[in-house]
């Protein structure tokens, strides 16, 4: 595995635009699995959920690291900035997962990425940790987190700062393609191969063993 290449993967759409539908059929196709799920839009479709940072947790994640599959989702409770650092440092510490940030400018503004997530970003595939995030908008993820991005799902964005953030990491030509999609209408844009490329349930690496 010393040539692991992690993913990061983005999924960016107006609510309603079937964010949710395609994050749960990515999530099928990836045994070990973490879910930052502050909306707890996760909670009866994944075997596990955990609320809380307490002994319960620490627990979970030590039997989860022998596991070949899991799949939790941690519903934070009050302090949501402290829960989501806590919660990076468990995935980064413990690794070869995916970790899935559900509506990640609730955590990271466009010019702010908290420190554990960002060393997540910067180097997580060192600990064979893929990544998946959501946003309503594109123009209120941290840059640092876009400009990592590999692979865009792209639903319909018509404000004009989301535009303009899409067309700064993937081209205008790109921007012009999202604003002209209907409501349920996406693409995954490839940013290595700069092209569309099929959808797929499978867009993430398998971790297992």
């Amino acid at each position: 595995m010393t040539d692991f290449q992690n993913r990061i993967v983005g999924v960016v759409g107006r609510k309603g635009s079937g964010k949710s539908t395609r994050v749960a059929t990515l999530l099928k196709y990836c045994p070990r699995v973490l879910v930052w799920d502050p909306m707890a839009d996760h909670r009866d479709s994944l075997p596990d959920t955990l609320e809380g940072i307490d002994g319960e947790t620490d627990q979970y994640f030590e039997e989860a690291s022998d596991a070949k599959t899991f799949a939790c989702s941690y519903v934070p409770t009050d302090d949501i900035a402290t829960e989501f650092e806590e919660i990076c440092d468990l995935v980064y510490h413990y690794g070869r997962m995916l970790f899935c940030i559900e509506e990640a400018p609730l955590v990271c503004k466009a010019g702010y990425m908290p420190p554990m997530f960002g060393r997540m970003v910067r180097t997580g595939r060192h600990r064979y940790i893929d990544l998946l995030w959501t946003a309503q908008r594109a123009s209120e993820v941290s840059r640092t987190l876009t400009s990592s991005t590999d692979l865009w799902v792209f639903y319909s964005q018509t404000e004009p700062h989301d535009l303009d953030a899409i067309a700064e990491r993937c081209g205008r030509d790109v921007a012009e393609q999202v604003a002209g999609l209907g409501l349920h209408d996406s693409f995954t844009w490839d940013t290595i191969e700069r092209g569309i490329i099929p959808d797929s349930p499978r867009l993430l690496k398998r971790h297992v063993g």
